[in-house]
């Protein structure tokens, strides 16, 4: 669990009547001195965000970020004493919320406080759970990625069974109590945007994809493109056996049992041999598999059990 230092008190003019008053900004950021004025700027001049609770979430940062995020009166930082990711600091500012929703919004400059705002009025007017942006066409984009991505879409839109429009934008809106019950499933870097649209899709919550437009980025990426990418194949097929353990285990099973029984049963006919040892092996270990895919989905059924308590709970707490 990460552990956020308040470097700042809460923010003085939010008000039950302003714009905004039932919404927190979550800002994660690290090395973000250049890109953060800009934004907390465009952020804080916004009428329609006037009573929105803006908190930067200094991630350990060896720059200025801190200091800069400190100079707007609105803003309140939390601080982590060393660099924990990009979901540790979501999992922070989550926590330290208390209104109805909460947004996720890039500290470097990417995103456009505008489809902010129609994100979050989506949410408010049409009661969904969570809105996640979808970047358009005309968007910046690095082309390093490209390749990454599209190998991540094609796991993910398999793991989800469709087709999903954007996997990891970071530009999000989520019903808060919601979201607090999956942080325990989200993990501490940059896959938290991923684990998030899975997790929703997966559940079957009431959200939507709406069109935004990305900027490209002030200053430099933190992002490590193989190191990132494989945490996040990593983290979909943690997502996988959690919601179709029992599928995925069978599905190795039966490659396993029927490999060894049709290489076993050619050597015994053909050859007159008899069941010979390896495919008696091939065979039990399709067993054993299958015997794992058994306790491993009644393992998933508690876990999301103890989802649905705690959503249960929260839409008592927040109706």
């Amino acid at each position: 669990m990460s552990v956020a230092t308040l470097l700042s008190g809460p923010n003085p003019v939010s008000g039950a009547q302003q714009p905004g008053a039932d919404l927190t900004v979550l800002i994660p950021a690290f090395n973000e001195e250049e890109g953060l004025p800009p934004t907390l700027q465009s952020l804080l001049k916004e009428p329609r965000l006037a009573g929105a609770r803006v908190i930067v979430i200094d991630d350990g940062s060896t720059d200025k970020t801190a200091e800069v995020a400190r100079r707007f009166e609105r803003v309140e930082v939390l601080r982590h004493k060393n660099n924990q990711g990009y979901g540790a600091g979501i999992k922070s500012g989550t926590r330290h919320a208390t209104t109805r929703y909460v947004a996720w919004f890039d500290a470097d400059g990417q995103h456009r406080t505008e489809d902010l705002v129609s994100l979050y009025e989506t949410a408010v007017r049409e009661h969904y759970d969570a809105v996640f942006g979808k970047r358009t066409a005309d968007s910046a984009f690095v082309r390093s990625r490209v390749l990454g991505k599209k190998v991540l879409s094609i796991v993910a839109n398999s793991v989800a069974e469709q087709k999903i429009p954007d996997l990891n934008c970071g530009l999000r809106v989520f019903r808060r109590e919601l979201l607090a019950g999956y942080l325990p499933l989200l993990p501490e870097g940059f896959s938290a945007s991923t684990t998030t649209t899975l997790l929703f899709i997966k559940r079957n919550r009431h959200f939507s994809f709406e069109p935004i437009t990305v900027s490209p980025r002030v200053g430099t990426s933190t992002v490590k493109q193989v190191r990132d990418g494989l945490r996040t194949l990593h983290l979909m097929m943690r997502i996988l056996f959690l919601f179709q353990a029992f599928k995925t285990f069978s599905i190795v099973a039966g490659l396993f049992f029927v490999t060894g029984l049709a290489y076993g049963s050619t050597i015994a006919i053909l050859r007159g041999q008899g069941f010979p040892v390896l495919a008696e092996l091939l065979c039990i270990v399709g067993v054993i598999v299958f015997c794992f895919g058994i306790v491993s989905d009644q393992i998933s059924a508690l876990r999301i059990d103890l989802l649905e308590r705690n959503d249960a709970h929260s839409r008592v707490r927040d109706p």
